[in-house]
């Protein structure tokens, strides 16, 4: 049986290390970052029988890619998944509960304790046929320097850390409380797919009951059922054409979901469920004390172990031994020993085999390691795992030369080095590495040696092909190729290293040392254009486009070099992502940055990935405006509804703006619905993410309604519209003043929220500014009045055409507008931009009508622009006239680019026919 290990993701600017293991039948992926699933599209590999999910760390860097990942494995057929990281993993899946739910498909998560004395021999956490996955968990200790030694026997400690490890004990040694002595209904002692303890219904029966009460065995109970009702598995069950579908009981698990109107299709039906469990839309129970500061979390390293290979069969001496063709070898094959009559001279004997006598050695298993080593900090818990056990001894050993013994037990072929700062550099931490054996090949993910190339190279290609139509519009996304310390300087390291990239796989059996993958390789269009290995070249059709764009565009400004400014000229609206739904090659989902010079910045929705295309856009380092001083400068957040592709990337936000240095010296306000806000509360419980900062200047939370344009003095809301809970942060005239202080930091005369028309609760924006311009966004919805009343004479609409023109009754019952659509309502607006975005990645290229027209600069729109988005197209408000100048080369640029073997919506097809907003 073959298999591999590869790199899906690297350390980038825009994702974290994630790891695949590969067998015919299997896949077991190691940590799932943001962009986790648009990396298997860019890369063509495919996550098909994938059957576990392993996590280092339970923290939003590692497992903001899994809400995304499991609905695209569910809509894929994946019924089973099971999920394995240290505690806190269960309540971060839990959490996800009101936007990630499938029917189709089954999770099992299961917590791996970190308090526990390691054990001498250790157990896997998880085995089946093909892997055994032994889970090492490693601590931060308190040391005095880089390098030194945990104490033997310490006395008791005020560490911060030590207080979070008595917090998890704790936590485990409470006793349930007694169960009620009266036997409960029997309707209710199952959740629907499973058993309920009488304990937690106990619970359940008690007056005012609120999960957040809940600790212990309870708490982790509740969380079992919670995560049942967000994937039940249970079967499909949708009413026939022609008929009146019967409204399921629990309907999707999503707050303020929308009743399907009576002649929908019926595809739009899901499943039905048994009801969720009480409290499922208030606050999950606490966890157990979290660290005091972010570097102290617990993680988890990983050793998986292959299959034990028999030795060849050696069918000449088993010739010799007399044993017969057919059953009998196979039984020696097995390893078990037969005996059969022989005849030898004119006497028959009985004569016994042992298979060691007809098989040759079997061939040791495999093993590889993860281990992830956030800082210098954990180097001694990781060495002390290795040295103090006898069963990891035979993986690693203080004398590497005993593994090089020919009777070793397993072959460690391949170790993946997953460094936070400082670690490859230490003493120890080399030490430790050079204790493996001489067959190992490291594999070493560093932020300071490894180079951070372009992840998205399609996206980054078509790029680079329109940066000469205008390179101010569309620059080139920012990466580096030489790392910032060569791994070259590093001294005492093992001798065969590898930095990790993207491409890197390692065969396991047949064994091929680590090197790129060819097939994802030749997908990478971009960097051997950067590299010089290959020119870049425009078809004349497209250089001729190109050429005439440029110099209508420069004929205009030199006619209008004397007219007054636009007002909000210097404005920037830069899209950084423009697909509807789902990621494709060339466009991540919906978020866009208004950035208002002077004031600060506003972002409208934040979809998985966000922060990677900030940093892409504006880089990491360097002397000019940053995406640290773009995430400084943010001032206010505002996520339209609970859809996932809309604030996935809002968490991995927060958590880097909790790295800035120096801290934020003021607030940034987040404006959404009361689930939105619940979903931070609650992973905040697990990862410092800003919020309720003593500072005053972390996360603020506005909710929604309390600024719709209609809104007088009360949320007014009722049903679908209503407020959702009763929590102290919902408080309504806490928001109005928040909203006020917002406003003023941004220099915003008016910020109005409205509600709009799709599949859930869902708000648009209406926002002007004092110096006279304003911006309208749409979000999701079908054409909307509410949105056209409140948005006319708008500078700027923002408006969603998810769907093409041809797809109109598909963009009403999904509650979507097509371009043709949007379009109209920005006329009706009398919008001077109609700025068109959250495209369907079925139709990468815009509509005939937009394209077919090249303007002149006699004849050319000063009203009602039409402006197709673009990922990174960093655009101001006095520069979107241009546009209708470019969007003929635009189109020309994606008809030379388009993929030989690939139709247009390939992408969608990979990842899924079920849309998710």
């Amino acid at each position: 049986m073959n298999w591999s290990s590869s790199v899906l993701t690297t350390l980038s600017s825009d994702t974290e290390p994630s790891i695949i293991v590969t067998f015919p039948d299997a896949k077991y992926i190691f940590n799932t970052s943001e962009n986790t699933t648009r990396s298997f599209l860019q890369s063509g590999r495919h996550w098909r029988k994938t059957k576990a999910l392993f996590f280092t760390q339970a923290r939003v860097e590692k497992t903001s890619g899994l809400p995304g990942l499991v609905m695209t494995f569910a809509d894929a057929t994946l019924s089973d998944l099971q999920l394995y990281g240290p505690q806190g993993i269960k309540h971060i899946l839990a959490s996800m509960r009101l936007f990630t739910f499938r029917d189709s498909i089954k999770i099992q998560p299961s917590e791996i304790s970190i308090t526990a004395p390691p054990s001498p021999t250790p157990t896997p956490c998880y085995s089946d046929a093909n892997l055994k996955v032994y889970a090492i968990p490693v601590t931060p200790s308190p040391i005095s320097s880089p390098t030194s030694e945990p104490e033997p026997e310490a006395a008791p400690s005020t560490d911060k850390f030590a207080l979070y490890l008595e917090g998890l004990k704790k936590r485990k040694r409470e006793s349930s409380p007694e169960p009620p002595q009266k036997r409960l209904n029997k309707g209710t002692e199952k959740d629907g797919r499973g058993p309920i303890s009488q304990a937690l219904l106990a619970e359940f029966n008690k007056e005012n009951f609120s999960p957040d009460t809940l600790t212990g065995d309870l708490a982790d109970e509740y969380l079992d059922i919670v995560v049942r009702a967000m994937f039940p598995a249970t079967n499909i069950n949708v009413p026939e054409k022609g008929k009146k579908g019967k409204k399921p009981q629990l309907g999707q698990p999503q707050e303020e979901e929308v009743k399907p109107s009576d002649n929908a299709d019926p595809d739009d039906y899901r499943r039905n469920r048994a009801a969720p469990p009480l409290g499922f839309r208030t606050q999950l129970p606490t966890p157990s004390l979290k660290p005091a500061a972010d570097d102290n979390i617990p993680t988890l390293s990983y050793l998986l172990v292959g299959p034990q290979y028999r030795g060849k069969f050696n069918a000449e001496r088993a010739k010799e031994l007399g044993v017969p063709q057919g059953r009998l070898r196979s039984v020696l094959a097995r390893g078990e020993a037969i005996t059969f009559e022989v005849k030898e001279g004119d006497e028959i004997i009985q004569r016994t085999v042992q298979p060691d006598e007809v098989m040759a050695k079997a061939e040791p298993p495999a093993a590889v390691l993860i281990l992830d080593v956030p800082s210098v900090a954990y180097i001694p818990t990781l060495i002390s795992s290795f040295k103090n056990s006898e069963f990891y001894g035979k993986f690693w050993s203080e004398d590497p030369i005993t593994l090089e013994a020919e009777d070793r037990e397993y072959n460690t072929r391949l170790v993946y080095h997953l460094c936070g700062q400082g670690v490859l550099e230490d003493e120890k931490y080399k030490e430790f590495m050079r204790g493996f054996s001489s067959i190992t090949e490291h594999v070493i993910s560093s932020r300071e040696h490894c180079p951070d190339p372009v992840t998205f190279t399609n996206a980054a290609y078509n790029q680079l092909r329109l940066n000469k139509l205008d390179e101010k519009v569309f620059h080139i996304p920012k990466f580096s190729l030489t790392p910032k310390k060569q791994l070259s300087e590093v001294e005492n390291l093992p001798s065969k290293l590898h930095l990790m990239t993207s491409s890197l796989n390692t065969n396991l059996r047949p064994w091929a040392a680590p090197s790129p993958e060819q097939d994802v390789v030749q997908r990478d269009r971009f960097h051997p254009i950067i590299t010089g290995a290959e020119k870049l070249v425009h078809s004349p059709a497209l250089e001729d486009s190109i050429q005439q764009a440029k110099k209508h565009v420069a004929q205009i400004l030199a006619n209008n070099a004397d007219a007054p400014p636009v007002v909000g000229a210097d404005v920037g609206v830069i899209p950084l992502g423009t697909g509807g739904s789902l990621p494709s090659k060339y466009r991540n989902v919906l978020s866009t940055l208004i950035r208002i010079p002077n004031w600060g910045n506003i972002l409208l929705d934040a979809g998985e990935g966000t922060w990677g295309q900030l940093a892409r856009n504006y880089g990491l380092d360097g002397t000019d405006y940053t995406a640290w001083q773009a995430l400084k400068d943010l001032k206010c957040i505002f996520i339209s509804h609970m859809h996932a592709d809309h604030h996935v990337g809002l968490a991995h936000l927060l958590a880097k703006r909790q790295q800035l240095n120096p801290a934020p010296t003021e607030p940034l306000y987040i404006v959404s619905i009361r689930g939105v806000h619940l979903y931070l509360r609650e992973l905040s419980a697990v990862q410092n993410l800003g919020l309720d900062s003593p500072s005053g200047n972390g996360v603020i939370p506005i909710l929604s309604e309390s600024l719709h344009y209609a809104a007088r003095g009360k949320y007014s809301g009722q049903g679908i519209w209503s407020i959702g809970g009763s929590e102290p942060w919902l408080d309504f005239q806490t928001s109005v003043n928040n909203a006020k202080k917002m406003r003023e930091a941004l220099g915003l005369e008016w910020f109005k929220t409205v509600d709009v028309y799709h599949r859930c609760r869902c708000y648009g924006v209406v926002f002007k500014h004092k110096d006279g311009w304003s911006v309208a966004f749409s979000a999701d919805t079908a054409p909307s009045d509410n949105l056209r009343r409140n948005g006319m004479d708008v500078t700027v609409l923002i408006h969603e055409a998810t769907m093409a023109d041809s797809e109109i009754e598909t963009a009403k019952k999904k509650a979507h507008s097509t371009i043709g659509q949007a379009i109209s309502e920005g006329k009706q607006m009398r919008a001077k931009n109609i700025f068109l975005t959250h495209f369907s990645a079925r139709y990468p290229k815009m509509p005939h009508y937009l394209t077919s027209r090249v303007p002149t600069p006699e004849a050319y729109d000063t009203h009602n622009v039409v402006v197709p988005a673009f990922d990174h197209a960093n655009l101001t408000i006095g520069d979107m006239w241009k546009m209708q100048f470019y969007l003929s080369s635009i189109n020309r640029n994606f008809e030379d680019t388009k993929d030989q073997d690939e139709e247009d919506g390939a992408d969608v097809a990979l990842v899924s026919n079920v849309s998710r907003g």
